[in-house]
């Protein structure tokens, strides 16, 4: 397999070691206060009587204590993990839903099993219910603040702005920590060790999941300082050609658009590249007329922020000028980025973009009933596979993403079959009675089937996919057969290869292009463009 799978940038030494100095702390702290009397007077003299609820500072300090009650902090959480994933930002989501799970499970477990009772004077309040060590808006509360500054760092917000919410998130902190203390709703020991914990598990989801957001000369070794160092001072000197890069976006599908740019502008500022061209895609021109002046320009990179087919007409273009393309992955296929492990998170992709190797990869010219020529870079479809692109609905596939593809197979069950005259290299042509015509680039669909498994995107080679069941009760055993991989024998499903394949349909029908309908045609010639393509990928 051509590696599918999201490409996850390891945690610096730093993370790590910052993460092991909390943990350690945390439980360090936890042993001390369970089991010895070490903390005991520093509670002591901490311990206050309570407020009078239904004083002024009372009623203020238990209003406080409802509004940074864990329960709202974490669903506050869960909503920010929403909008990241839908903004492409899969990392970040998946930190700050790991920040709920084990901040309010592990939390309220940890609690339990400490069984530590709450001071004798604290008063009967919603807000005081349970055991006290650790104290749960302490820990709540410090995980939602370092998960807010964590998105405010990774959206490429202000510096200024990141450290005024550095000293406002102090501030809250402190805030709760004198709220329970008035109320006596904890010992001192519990709200250090709720912010100790908090912080500990805020630092073991980042790290899992891959989330940097150390400052630079923190998280980077000298090694690393030293080489961007070096990168800086060769931008800073002059050249007759300073490296620049053209952005083609696709509007629709880029939700966050000033924070894509804001990134972008970062990334750009911070390798010492020039501010980059910026090409709108239209319903007038998808792509093709922003290559093109990116082309032009003589840019050092064309980054592709879209969908599959945003995708297509740029490589399209791309294709034998021997400029760098990488691609933003903001769809809901993306599958040339699945096959060849560019991650689907948005980081993760303008990291690929700037440090990732380039790889030569092979584009299809296809020539439509003789006289219009197209390309695609994934896969190309004739009959059923058409009519299911055609029939998707956009809203439903934006709003419930590839469960629409499958609403419309539904509809196209009954799509009758092609007859089709196929034409491998120069040997003798064949005729098909078949269902499905799909000309492969790469192998893989969505959820990792294996379609056309043997394709590969850099072997010169075209791949054919023939189905022809015999009637409807064939199809669960062929789809169950490509889906586990055991084909040998089945001689509903052919797999052929070759540089240069035709297919001519009599009757005329529909196709697609990497999951765009295309329009109908009669005959349809596919020839490889071997290595066309100069494309970033991981290292």
């Amino acid at each position: 397999m051509m590696g599918c799978t999201m490409v996850r940038k390891l945690p610096s030494a730093a993370s790590i070691g910052v993460t092991a100095v909390l943990v350690v702390a945390t439980i360090v702290w936890t042993l001390l206060v369970v089991g010895s009397d070490v903390v005991a007077p520093l509670d002591r003299w901490a311990l206050r009587a309570a407020v009078d609820p239904l004083s002024v500072v009372g009623q203020i300090a238990t209003a406080f204590a409802l509004v940074t009650e864990p329960v709202l902090v974490y669903l506050s959480l869960l909503v920010m993990a929403i909008w990241a994933f839908r903004n492409r930002m899969r990392h970040l989501a998946g930190a700050l839903a790991l920040m709920v799970v084990i901040g309010w499970g592990g939390g309220g477990l940890l609690r339990l099993l400490i069984g530590r009772p709450r001071p004798s004077g604290a008063p009967h309040l919603i807000s005081t219910f349970g055991y006290a060590y650790p104290s749960a808006h302490m820990t709540a509360v410090t995980v939602g603040v370092i998960a807010i500054g964590t998105v405010l760092v990774i959206t490429r917000r202000r510096r200024v702005t990141q450290v005024q919410w550095s000293f406002l998130g102090l501030l809250i902190l402190v805030a709760v920590g004198v709220d329970r203390w008035l109320l006596a709703a904890h010992y001192l020991s519990d709200l250090i060790g709720g912010a100790l914990l908090g912080s500990a598990v805020a630092a073991v989801c980042l790290v899992i999941t891959g989330v940097s957001v150390l400052p630079p000369f923190v998280a980077q070794p000298v090694a690393a300082r030293a080489a961007r160092r070096r990168i800086a001072a060769e931008a800073r000197e002059p050249s007759d050609s300073p490296r620049r890069c053209a952005v083609i976006y696709n509007p629709v599908r880029v939700s966050d658009w000033p924070g894509f740019r804001r990134s972008i502008a970062y990334e750009l500022k911070t390798r010492g590249w020039e501010p980059a061209i910026w090409l709108e895609t239209t319903a007038d021109d998808p792509g093709r007329g922003a290559t093109l002046r990116a082309i032009e320009s003589n840019v050092d990179l064309v980054i592709a922020a879209g969908g599959d087919g945003t995708v297509r007409l740029v490589a399209a273009e791309l294709a034998d000028t021997g400029i760098p393309f990488s691609v933003i992955p903001a769809g809901t296929g993306n599958l040339l980025a699945k096959n060849l492990g560019i991650p689907l998170d948005q980081r993760a992709a303008m990291e690929v973009a700037f440090t990732g190797r380039t790889r030569p990869v092979d584009v299809v010219q296809v020539t439509i009933d003789d006289d219009r020529v197209d390309h695609f870079v994934v896969l190309a479809g004739i009959g059923i596979d058409a009519m299911i692109m055609q029939d998707t609905n956009p809203d439903l596939k934006r709003a419930v993403g590839s469960v629409a593809y499958f609403v419309a197979a539904a509809r196209n069950a009954n799509h009758p079959a092609l007859h089709a005259k196929i034409t491998v290299d120069d040997d003798e042509s064949f005729r098909r009675r078949a269902h499905v015509l799909v000309l492969g680039n790469v192998g893989y669909l969505q959820a990792n089937i294996p379609l056309i498994p043997d394709a590969k995107p850099d072997d010169g080679l075209l791949d054919l996919l023939i189905a022809s069941p015999r009637g409807p009760m064939d199809w669960p055993r062929l789809i169950a057969r490509v889906l586990t991989r055991h084909e040998r024998g089945l001689n509903e499903l052919e797999r052929l290869t070759g540089s240069k394949i035709r297919i001519e349909v009599a009757e005329g029908e529909h196709f697609e292009l990497d999951g765009d309908a295309a329009g109908e045609l009669h005959s349809m010639t596919a020839e490889i463009l071997p290595g066309a393509l100069q494309i970033r990928v991981p290292k």
